[in-house]
């Protein structure tokens, strides 16, 4: 494909372009890929929007061409990281000459902008959120050499584990995804179960889907009917219901709707009966080996656009639960629903002098004005508070940075108009 043939392009040149996208990126052309991208984000910025999908489908191809070989982020070459960053930064200023037309890739954006800041600090927990942030960008490969980097010092990261199975799910390779997530399922304790039993129920759900075979799914249903058993909560819902969609399994069907129901008390009958004929439909005309709506628990978005408890999340997100004063009413507005994941700040926490404090935040109206509670978790000290805790002077460094980086506004699904 040649440089003419790329500037006189048109919308009608946008399916040949994804075409070409796909042979660029099988082949690891970098370069190619991101010529590609640039020139159809180009043709979309003029006004001719593609579907949802599409537009995902180009910004992933862009972030994973500008990764490269990623050895950024493998070998720590400070190199390309340099032109990484220079070509986020290049996206992000594109992108925000025209935000409306492009909020829904939000989720992948502030996964490529999360990349970037972690490498900043390459701990073995931050590089196991890295690998998490390349599934987001489609570039599960590079998150299966971290993974597995990881693994050769601490084989039994029930985390790392469990991000190279929804990796090697990415990829189609189910019989290693599954493997990976055995091991984790095996040697992890109670509390760490739920995330190797829903990685199982959706890797089996997805074999399934690809080779036809029924033992896969009965392997998911029994997975699923497992984590629902020790904890019922959204994630285990989410993966459950999948598989039993898949399953076409009337009465596993019927019991997922119990399932969904008790995990997502806010739903009304109604509501779950027509979201499980549109799981139906969707399901019937979706490709060999795609479920529909399987979410992962260690992805940033809410089931079905509602986010769980402080706790809920961290917990999720960050492996642990954190300590919190008993001040302020803080526990108690802790653990309501509402909060969702801002970012990770650059500024060091003032506790303990490490980047590592992310920033949850939760919707409320006062006074008829939009506002949102601060929730700042360290992962490093395991701590949460609110901003009250910080000198004003340090908290205006973490805010202002916080608010560059991952706009609240943006990122709130009320201010969005998306939930009530």
């Amino acid at each position: 494909m040649s440089l003419k043939f790329l500037n006189n392009c048109t919308v009608e040149h946008i399916p040949a372009l994804l075409d070409e996208s796909f042979v660029a990126r099988k082949s690891n052309d970098w370069v190619k890929l991101e010529e590609i991208s640039i020139k159809i984000l180009q043709i979309i910025h003029k006004g001719n929007l593609p579907d949802e999908s599409s537009l995902k489908i180009v910004v992933q191809n862009y972030l994973a061409s500008i990764v490269g070989t990623g050895e950024f982020l493998t070998e720590l070459s400070q190199g390309d990281m340099e032109k990484y960053e220079n070509g986020l930064n290049k996206l992000l200023n594109f992108l925000q000459q025209k935000p409306h037309k492009f909020n829904s890739v939000n989720l992948v954006i502030q996964a490529a902008r999360e990349i970037s800041l972690l490498a900043l600090d390459p701990t073995p927990a931050n590089r196991n959120k890295i690998s998490r942030h390349l599934r987001e960008i489609a570039r599960p490969d590079i998150a299966i050499i971290i993974c597995n980097q990881i693994l050769e010092k601490t084989r039994l990261n029930y985390y790392s584990l469990t991000v190279l199975c929804g990796a090697y799910c990415d990829l189609g390779k189910y019989e290693k995804a599954i493997e990976s997530a055995e091991v984790a399922l095996r040697f992890q304790s109670d509390s760490g179960r739920t995330f190797a039993l829903n990685a199982l129920v959706r890797a089996h759900t997805l074999k399934f889907k690809a080779t036809g075979d029924f033992s896969e799914i009965d392997k998911a249903i029994s997975y699923g009917h497992n984590s629902i058993d020790l904890k019922l909560d959204s994630y285990a819902a989410n993966a459950f219901v999948a598989a039993a969609v898949a399953s076409m399994y009337e009465n596993e069907i019927e019991y997922a709707q119990e399932v969904l129901a008790k995990a997502e008390p806010q739903l009304k009958a109604p509501d779950i009966s027509a979201i499980f004929q549109a799981y139906k439909t969707a399901q019937a005309l979706a490709p060999t080996a795609e479920v529909v709506e399987v979410i992962d628990e260690f992805e940033n978005e809410g089931y079905l656009g509602s986010f769980n408890t402080l706790f809920d999340l961290v917990g999720r997100d960050e492996g642990f639960i954190p300590k919190v004063q008993d001040l302020r009413k803080m526990k108690e507005r802790f653990n309501e629903g509402g909060w969702f994941l801002q970012g990770l700040s650059t500024v060091p926490c003032p506790k303990c002098e490490t980047i590592a404090l992310h920033s949850y935040r939760k919707h409320f109206k006062r006074y008829g004005k939009d506002m949102h509670y601060w929730a700042l978790v360290c992962d490093f000290c395991k701590t949460a508070s609110d901003s009250i805790d910080f000198d004003k002077k340090e908290f205006s460094f973490v805010s202002s940075d916080l608010e560059e980086n991952f706009p609240v506004n943006e990122l709130c699904q009320v201010c969005n108009g998306i939930s009530d």
